[in-house]
């Protein structure tokens, strides 16, 4: 086996050989920080970067009172260009002070290679206490390995209900791998944003001299009551910060126990990534909303800001009195619909009005469109010869005024309506002749209307059965008598739910658990451990979600650590797929059983 594995070993340095141009060339050093100035009660990643070299022998941080350096990792880069190849081999520091001030990292000695270089020296400074704005990278200029930060443009005054538009910028440095866990989120009082859309756009930019990968959302905000409000927008992420291999591998005994593979070139193929939670924060922002103007506000004003039109169309113009009319209202423009109100109809003695219904069509976004309320009205009498003008009131925000808008008038044609005439009454003292049963009426009579009378017997009933013992009758009732029952079994078990929400969690948990442990046996049947390490990851963090009341997908090797402890069962298979994820290992059959019984008795004990 020793053997096979220094094969693997020389193969791999004969495929780099074999791939020709420079392998050494001269070393050079890059180090920077994260943040230049950064609260106590946080920390900065520190980054030293060796070009030209595939190992280093050693890295002499130095000793600053009050500064504590841990180590995050190593990883590995290797370019081949033109049959060029060149190599970087890049380590990470946790930088946390003890107390606030302004700090000097003086020069760091590298040994790679059999040469000796060393960084430059680095100023940074430590504040007391965390602030949102230098969470977010609120300063004008940046620096350059700045891991993320929140954008959005400047805010002017606005009016109560004004509809602004908006544009949520996340920035990523492309330097460092990041996870999103949850989309911006606006936090202030005084102000709403509508929910966001989930796929932002995606776009590239330079800030400070490093390439950001940019996430943006198209919204809007609008002021609920006048004042300034300060609002920030957050998000949450997960930084994936690179880690050495485990000494105690949890796969057994395989090539990665080899020697020969601790080696730093083989870290980045094979080693694991730690998830550190960070919160992404814009710098602070005012939102000042004024009061609108009250000196010539018109009396239908009805809180509408933006800039629209108006328009009013009958759907005919001939028709008779009291027959009803539809008019189709149309105010189409941009702003806040959901303050546009029907214009009113004007009272008239001609005219009969019922409520409109409003139907909004937008137009490439929530704020432009056009709201159409459909109305129905009746003309009373035939003295009316067209629609009377309507007028709409809005305030617009460029203008700084206020707008009517009046629809011209719609012409319309009335006819009397056709009525039914009365046979005139007879005369007074006109005998009314005598008539036998059978006779039919004669002509002229003035009985030609009146039907004769039904000289054929009807069908005839031994006995009347009252409808309470028929047999559909006892049908019906009974079937009306079981839904009933449903519905207050029903009822009454969603009241025990909601006074014992703990068996509707339990009962969710055992759902979910028998789900997932299907899966996972799937996979282990299938002899598929990447799979089976993947389902085994999904069931945990269901169970652990549901139990520690957590969306499953920010359950992490840390938190399981922190909750269950180091060395709990599920923190080593929780491991385990967290390798097997970035490290593309497998597992073997014993070692699948063993890992299946163990997650078994492990979550069925915590449901």
């Amino acid at each position: 086996m020793q053997q096979a594995h220094k094969s693997l070993y020389l193969l791999v340095c004969l495929v780099i050989l074999c791939c020709g141009g420079e392998v050494r060339a001269d070393i050079t050093l890059e180090a920077s920080l994260s943040h230049l100035s950064f609260p106590v009660d946080q920390g900065a990643m520190l980054t030293i970067t060796v070009n030209g070299a595939s190992r280093i022998s050693t890295i002499e941080l130095p000793e600053i009172a009050g500064i504590s350096f841990q180590n995050r990792g190593q990883s590995s880069r290797i370019n081949i260009i033109n049959g060029s190849m060149s190599s970087s081999l890049t380590n990470s520091y946790l930088l946390q002070a003890q107390k606030p001030g302004t700090y000097t990292i003086p020069p760091i000695k590298v040994n790679a290679g059999g040469e000796t270089a060393s960084t430059k020296a680095m100023s940074f400074e430590v504040t007391a206490t965390s602030s949102q704005g230098s969470t977010a990278g609120g300063t004008a200029e940046r620096s350059s390995e700045e891991v993320a930060f929140i954008r959005i443009p400047k805010l002017a005054d606005h009016y109560p209900g004004e509809i602004v538009p908006i544009t949520i910028k996340a920035y990523f440095n492309q330097k460092y791998r990041a996870d999103i866990n949850s989309l911006p989120i606006l936090r202030g009082d005084g102000v709403v944003m509508p929910q966001l859309r989930e796929k932002p756009i995606q776009t590239q930019e330079r800030v400070g001299g490093a390439t950001y990968h940019v996430l943006s959302w198209d919204t809007t905000l609008a002021g609920i009551k006048a004042g300034r409000h300060p609002l920030t927008f957050s998000m949450e992420a997960s930084l994936l910060i690179p880690q050495k291999r485990q000494p105690a591998s949890p796969f057994g005994g395989d090539m990665f126990d080899d020697s020969t593979f601790n080696d730093p070139f083989f870290e980045s193929f094979f080693g694991g990534a730690q998830r550190k939670p960070i919160d992404v924060v814009s710098p602070e922002a005012v939102f000042n909303v004024i009061p609108l103007p009250v000196a010539g506000q018109p009396k239908d004003f009805s809180g509408a800001i933006g800039d629209f039109t108006l328009k009013v169309t009958a759907n005919r113009q001939d028709l008779e009195v009291g027959e009803p009319l539809k008019l189709s209202i149309e105010i189409a423009g941009s702003g806040n619909f959901d303050r546009v109100e029907a214009p009113s109809f004007p009272d008239s003695p001609d005219w009969k009005t019922y409520a409109p219904a409003a139907t909004f069509t937008p137009q490439g976004n929530s704020y432009s469109g056009a709201k159409v309320f459909d109305q129905a009205v009746v003309a009373k009498n035939d003295a009316v010869h067209e629609i009377p003008t309507l007028s709409f009131s809005y305030f617009d925000p460029v203008k700084k005024d206020y707008i009517t808008r009046k629809s011209a008038p719609v012409t319309i044609k009335l006819a009397k309506s056709v009525a039914v005439q009365p046979p005139p009454p007879l005369p007074q003292n006109t005998p009314v002749p005598q008539q036998s049963p059978a006779s039919p009426a004669k002509p002229g009579s003035g009985f030609e209307q009146m039907a004769p009378l039904n000289l054929q017997m009807g069908d005839f009933h031994r006995e009347i059965v009252p409808l309470f013992a028929k047999g559909w009758f006892l049908v019906l009732v009974t079937f009306c008598v079981l839904i009933l029952a449903a519905l207050f079994l029903w009822q009454l078990r969603r009241l025990n739910l909601t006074k014992h929400p703990e068996r509707e969690l339990r009962r969710r948990k055992n759902h979910l658990l028998i789900r997932d442990l299907n899966q996972v046996e799937q996979a282990y049947a299938s002899g598929n451990s990447r799979e089976f390490l993947a389902s085994a990851r999904t069931a945990m963090q269901n169970q652990m979600g549901l139990s520690w009341n957590m969306a499953p997908t920010a359950i992490s090797l840390t938190g399981l650590k922190i909750r269950l402890g180091p060395d709990a069962p599920l923190v080593a298979i929780f491991a385990a797929a967290d390798a097997a994820a970035y490290g593309g290992a497998t597992l073997s059959r014993e070692k699948m059983q063993d890992y299946l019984q163990t997650m078994k008795r492990e979550l069925e004990g915590l449901s």
